[in-house]
């Protein structure tokens, strides 16, 4: 009996760690972005902390330099808005089209070279909220996503907005 319940425990166990390590970089992004999309977007410790096991160590280090860093900006700026004051960075800001609906999402796997792998997020608003109307969904907000594996799994390394920086420089940034 004894032996059939530690089994039972340790197959638990097994099962429950298999969860979180990612096998594909798209399979780890398809899980944080399930998570990120359901739960709070501000930028704070705990909401850091939370998704903590979907970054790179490097991108969690440059959070929580983030947040030591708005600290002391706040302290002397108290009714400034803080660098990341919209939220946390990882989707376009929530807003809903006139006809109602949120974005929707679909990620794509672009490549794996060894330990490194990239993946894009598109946010997209469906048909119904206007745009061309040949298209299913209008013209998407496309995040490119970096990704390293480590033991535990896929993990964000970085995100590139198709803009002219990236996460880490925005986090890496020499000014306030």
């Amino acid at each position: 009996m004894k032996t059939w319940f530690l089994a039972s425990i340790v197959a638990a166990l097994v099962c429950a760690s298999h969860s979180f390590a990612q096998t594909t970089p798209r399979a780890a992004l398809e899980a944080f972005y399930k998570y990120d999309r359901s739960h709070s977007q501000t930028f704070n410790r705990k909401n850091i902390e939370a998704r903590k096991r979907w970054f790179s160590a490097e991108l969690y280090n440059l959070f929580l330099n983030e947040l030591k860093r708005e600290a002391t900006y706040l302290k002397k700026n108290p009714t400034d808005k803080p660098f990341f004051g919209d939220g946390l960075p990882f989707q376009p800001l929530k807003e809903k089209c006139e006809a109602g609906f949120d974005r929707g999402l679909v990620i794509k796997q672009d490549f794996v070279r060894g330990n490194r792998a990239a993946a894009t997020a598109n946010f997209a608003y469906p048909k119904a909220c206007g745009g061309d109307p040949s298209a299913e969904w209008k013209v998407p907000v496309v995040y490119t996503i970096g990704l390293t594996k480590t033991r535990s799994g896929w993990v964000i390394d970085d995100i590139n907005y198709g803009e002219d920086t990236t996460l880490k420089q925005r986090l890496q940034r020499k000014e306030y």
